[in-house]
Formats: C-alpha cells, sequence, structure tokens
C-alpha cells in the first residue's frame, strides 16, 4: 500500500466541528444526518438535509469526503422512509454511506444504488473470511473490530482487497461492537441504535464461588483508545484510513486531536521508518484526555490495566440500575380460536448427558455449539460431536452445528478444521453468527442457517440472507413483540429463542481475573467457578468464559416465552429455540417437555397451559423475564 493514500477520517457533530476539522488537517469527515445515525440523543448535533447538500459542497471543493453514517440496526416500520434517505444521500454524492444492517444493503440492491458502502465496525468483522464475505455482498470498505491484534489486521490486508478502516483514538466499549444486547435487553434501549444506557459503565461488585471483592467498583468501564504512538506501526500492517471517534464532541476538543494525528500521519508519510513520537504532542493528548488511555487489543489481550476501576475519570451519565421485573402466575393468559400450526421445537445442549436426556421427548432440531464454555463439563469435542450427531441420526432428530458468536482471525482456523472434520451429510446445517463463518460454509458447499449474532431486525434482512442460501433465520434477541410479528409475516423459515439465559455482552477481558490485578500469564482460573457481578440494586449478573477466555455476563433472569406461544405459532414462527446449554440434564428434560406438551397441544386445535407454566416458574425459583419481547422492568 502506498503511504500516499493515507486517510485521516475525522467526525463531525454540527458545521463548526467539521471546518475545524478540515482545518486541522483531516482527508475525510464522517458524520450523520437527522435521522437513521446512532447519534442522535443529542438535538444540537447532526446534519439537517440542507446542511448536508452545503457540507458536500463545501468539503468537495477542498477536495475532502463526506461519509454518512447509517449504521443503525433498524425495524420495518422505518425501511420506507429510509429508502428515500437512500435516495436522497445518492443524489447530493455522499462519497460513501457506512452501514450495519443487512436490511439497508438488501433495500440499496433493489434500488441500484452506486455510491461506495463501507462496513460499519458494529458488524464486528474479525477475520479474513468476513471481509471476503463482506466483498462479495458488495462492499469497498470494512472498518474492523477494535478487539482485533496488529497481527491480525496485517493479515487480513495482505490477503484482501477492501479499504481497511481501523479506529485509532476515542471512546472503547468493553463488549464486541454490535454483540452487545445490555442496555437492550434491559431497558429497551439499543446500543445497536445508539440509544445505550451505559451499563458497562456503574459500579458493580465481583463475587464468586471462594470469596467476594466487596467493595463496588467500575469492572467494565474500559479506558479511551489512543493509538497515536503506533501509527506507524498501524501503516505498515496496512491500515488506509485512520479513525477519530467523536462525533458529539466540541469543535475546541476535536482541533487539537485531529491536529496531533495530521502531523504523525505526515511524518510516517514522509519517513516511514523513522516515525518518532512527538512529546509536546503526546502530553498534550494527555492533558486533554477524557479518560485515561490503553492502546486496546493492538499488541496484547485486555487486561486490568484497561479498566478504570475507581472511575475517577469517568463521565457521568444518567442512568441507573433498574428494578427488573419477573414472570408471575397472572402473566399466564388462554387463548382461543384455530391454533393448528406446525412449529419445530429445537434445543441447544451442553453435553451428551444433555442430548441423551432429552432424546424421547418430541424435538425436532438439536444444536450443538462450538463455544465450548469452562464451566459446562463434559463439553464437545470432536469425538463427542460425532457421537451427538450419530445420535440425533437414530432417533429422527435434525442435527444443527452452531459456530460461536465471536470468531476473529485468531480463531478461525480452528473452527474450520473442526467444521471440516464432521460428518455433513448427516447435519441438517451450521449455524453461523458471523460472516466469517457464513462465508467458509458457503465456499464449502454446507447448508447455512442464520444464528442470533447475525442481528436480523428486520425483514429485509431476512430477504437478503435467505436469497443468499441461508435456509433458516433467526430473529434478533432485541426485536420487540410487534418488531418480531413484522418479520414472522415474511415466507422464509424463522427462529426464535423462546427460552433459556441471555447473554447481555461479550468481551475479551477477563473480570474475575482483571479484577485481582492478573493477567492471562498469571491466571488463577477463577473462570472454573460461578461468579458474577451485582449492581447496586442487588441485580446479580452471571459471567461464563470459553476456552478462548472471552466473558460472557448474563442477564439476571432467564428468557420465558412459554405463554406467547399460541401467537408465535399463528404470527408464522418456523422454530421454538430452547437455549439449555448450561442446564443440568434433570433440569433441561423438564423444560423441554413442557414446551413440547404446549407445541403438541396446538396441533391438537387447544391452548389450555397454565399448569406448565406454573411449573416453569416453579422450576425457575430465581425468576424468569420476557425480557425487551414485552418490557420487563420498573420505571
Amino acid at each position: 500500500m502506498s503511504t500516499s493514500n493515507i486517510e485521516l477520517l475525522a467526525p463531525a457533530g454540527n458545521w463548526e466541528s467539521m471546518q475545524t476539522v478540515i482545518k486541522a488537517g483531516a482527508d475525510a469527515v464522517y458524520a450523520g444526518g437527522k435521522r437513521f445515525n446512532m447519534r442522535l440523543l443529542r438535538k444540537d448535533y447532526n446534519f439537517s438535509d440542507e446542511e448536508l447538500i452545503n457540507a458536500v459542497d463545501y468539503l468537495h471543493e477542498q477536495g475532502k469526503k463526506l461519509y454518512i453514517t447509517l449504521n443503525n440496526l433498524y425495524y420495518d416500520y422505518e425501511l420506507a422512509e429510509l429508502a428515500d434517505y437512500l435516495s436522497f444521500l445518492q443524489g447530493i454524492e455522499v462519497d460513501a454511506l457506512i452501514i450495519q444492517d443487512l436490511g439497508l444493503l438488501d433495500i440499496y440492491n433493489d434500488m441500484g444504488l452506486s455510491v461506495p458502502l463501507h462496513a460499519s465496525v458494529q458488524m464486528d468483522i474479525g477475520s479474513l473470511q468476513a471481509v471476503q464475505k463482506l466483498e462479495e455482498l458488495g462492499f469497498k470498505r470494512v472498518i474492523l473490530s477494535k478487539n482485533l491484534s496488529l497481527d491480525e489486521i496485517a493479515y487480513i490486508n495482505k490477503h484482501s482487497n477492501l479499504g481497511i478502516e481501523y479506529f485509532a483514538h476515542g471512546d472503547l466499549c468493553i463488549s464486541h461492537t454490535g454483540q452487545c444486547y445490555f442496555s437492550s435487553l434491559l431497558v429497551g434501549e439499543s446500543g445497536n441504535r445508539g440509544r445505550c444506557i451505559k451499563p458497562c459503565r456503574w459500579e458493580y461488585m465481583l463475587s464468586g464461588d471462594d470469596d467476594c471483592l466487596a467493595d463496588f467498583q467500575y469492572h467494565l468501564a474500559h479506558k479511551d483508545l489512543m493509538l497515536y504512538p503506533h501509527v506507524a506501526d498501524m501503516v505498515r500492517a496496512g491500515i488506509s484510513s485512520f479513525k477519530i471517534e467523536g462525533r458529539m464532541r466540541p469543535a475546541e476538543y476535536l482541533y487539537p486531536l485531529v491536529s496531533v494525528y495530521r502531523r504523525a500521519l505526515d511524518a510516517v508519510i514522509e519517513e516511514p521508518e523513522l516515525f518518532q513520537l512527538d512529546s509536546n504532542d503526546y502530553d498534550g493528548l494527555m492533558e486533554n484526555r477524557i479518560r485515561d488511555f490503553t492502546s486496546g487489543s493492538l499488541y496484547y489481550r485486555i487486561d486490568s490495566d484497561s479498566i478504570g476501576f475507581d472511575g475517577a475519570r469517568e463521565p457521568k451519565f444518567p442512568t441507573s440500575p433498574k428494578e427488573l421485573l419477573t414472570l408471575k402466575a397472572s402473566d399466564y393468559q388462554n387463548f382461543t380460536g384455530s391454533n393448528n400450526f406446525k412449529v419445530d421445537l429445537t434445543v441447544k445442549v451442553g453435553n451428551l448427558d444433555s442430548l441423551k436426556s432429552i432424546l424421547k421427548e418430541k424435538i425436532d432440531r438439536v444444536i450443538l455449539g462450538l463455544d465450548n464454555f469452562r464451566q459446562v463439563t463434559d463439553t464437545w469435542n470432536q469425538d463427542k460431536l460425532a457421537v451427538a450427531i450419530s445420535l440425533c441420526k437414530d432417533n429422527d432428530i435434525k442435527a444443527i452445528i452452531e459456530t460461536p458468536r465471536i470468531v476473529t482471525q485468531n480463531d478461525i482456523q480452528n473452527l474450520i478444521n473442526t467444521l471440516d472434520a464432521l460428518p455433513m451429510e448427516w447435519i441438517e446445517g451450521v449455524m453461523v453468527n458471523d460472516l466469517g463463518s457464513w462465508h467458509h460454509c458457503n465456499n464449502n458447499g454446507y447448508p447455512v442457517l442464520g444464528g442470533p449474532g447475525l442481528n436480523i431486525t428486520n425483514s429485509r434482512a431476512g430477504v437478503l440472507l435467505n436469497q443468499n442460501g441461508v435456509n433458516l433465520i433467526s430473529i434478533s434477541l432485541e426485536n420487540n413483540f410487534s418488531d418480531t410479528m413484522n418479520i414472522l409475516s415474511e415466507n422464509y423459515p424463522t427462529e426464535m429463542l423462546v427460552h433459556g439465559p441471555l447473554c447481555l455482552l461479550i468481551t475479551d477481558y477477563c473480570a474475575a481475573c482483571g479484577a485481582r490485578g492478573e493477567d492471562f500469564n498469571t491466571c488463577g482460573h477463577y473462570c472454573l467457578q460461578e461468579y458474577g457481578l451485582t449492581d447496586e440494586l442487588n441485580n446479580q449478573y452471571r459471567i461464563r468464559s470459553d476456552i478462548n477466555c472471552r466473558n460472557y455476563i448474563y442477564h439476571p433472569y432467564d428468557l420465558c416465552l412459554f405463554h406467547y406461544t399460541p401467537l408465535l405459532a399463528r404470527a408464522g414462527v418456523s422454530s421454538m429455540r430452547i437455549e439449555g446449554q448450561f442446564y443440568t440434564p434433570e433440569l433441561l428434560s423438564q423444560v423441554v417437555s413442557i414446551y413440547a406438551a404446549g407445541l403438541q397441544s396446538l396441533k391438537s386445535n387447544e391452548w389450555n397451559q397454565f399448569s406448565n407454566f406454573y411449573k416453569l416458574l416453579d422450576l425457575f425459583p430465581q425468576g424468569l423475564t420476557t425480557a425487551n419481547f414485552t418490557g420487563h422492568y420498573r420505571e
């Protein structure tokens, strides 16, 4: 890559900021309109349609570019107006659209638009295979996941054709971007739609089997990213666009920040091997910082050095924990009318004993997950997967292999080796949760099903997947009742999670290890215990760890939509999924039996399931929730 093609990409939330970052040396600006972007909470920011027209003229006159953020996930009620907005943006000749939602891509294709597409960081693109899938889908640039190492970035750049953009400075979320449902599943405000209430910035107490770190601390409060000292390494790795975060920052904050990176990139372009950090510029960044700084995942795994435990520099955000409500017997209601609908029952199991416990139930599919959690005993390996697949075949149950929610460049070869060694002729398909796994399965002729990690929130996203060979569409956990109904009205097969633990976020940071000041080299294997976080209202969030030491933080209460079974069946859901990989064989068999009985009653054109609903409440004395599906918290 020629260093002359390196771009400094700066944010702008209003006209003053846009002019300021151009004066500071930005080559391009990314901004949002007053509609359909992630930063709409402040009414005094973002650009009206008329301002966008003027912004294009202003920037193009100076040889600069304007990229428009359309990086939300969208719901069906927004799609008609969104199509009009796309037409407007193409008409005024913006230079690119930054998008996340595959439904928006489907609309874009139908309209025959030509403005270049950039894949948002919200898509959590972390592997070469995912980048190749983006290229197949027509994207021109990818904003890579902030969780990648420099070596992973260099490998992806070397073997791909897309432009590589990467965040160099600004806010960092503790979660893998796009895979955080913390805010939406607690209170219905989605981070994937720019409305996050920032529960990762709250104080928590961390506790485990053996001990309790009794003090409340900011266990998930990530420090800010600052990669100024490393721009030469980043250029050598092939990053062609250096992105600065901060569309809601004022002009006086952005000018010195953009200027520092302009001088650094100019120095690298002039003498790539002689770049040296300017101490005055570095000191200026430190003096004007909001939080303390970290280099993120560029050189090492996130550890305690990346977390601001004391909250001393944490900006105050006006949110706090909510009282989370649980289901009670009075939530049950009978339904009358025709209920004669065929709905499959799908169960995810964590080991052979759990699988054997449900073989005699009336189930249609079993999901065997490749995430490999440390706390689950007797989890899957190649031999046990083969046995499980054989058991399913012998009992006329379809077997599905599900890929992990997170697959980076460092993960994907192990995943490929596992998939390619399986008896695919006995498997209904591979349920994928990322674009890289989808790409590999497509290229190898494996049947593909869409997992919940693909974030399908509208019917057009499902259409795009279905037309590209995805045989089953998992509806996003973030969808509420009405948004779910819109997708179920389509004629492609759909699946919904109706019971089980709800993963709120996935992070490369180990909370138990980091809280004790340890790193991955001195790990005390706390992940083998039961441990979690407790907020100030005593809501308890269980933490689990996988074999790659990623932490998965869970909702205090398991999901239960059993009492909505008739409505979902009438609306057209094809499959109802029980997330059972963490349940004991005894508990799992009871839960599956209840759901199987409910679905069987629908086939008999009746629904009188209060006793089974009450059994579920009894099996989960800690509580059950409908989460965002109907809203289960107290204002």
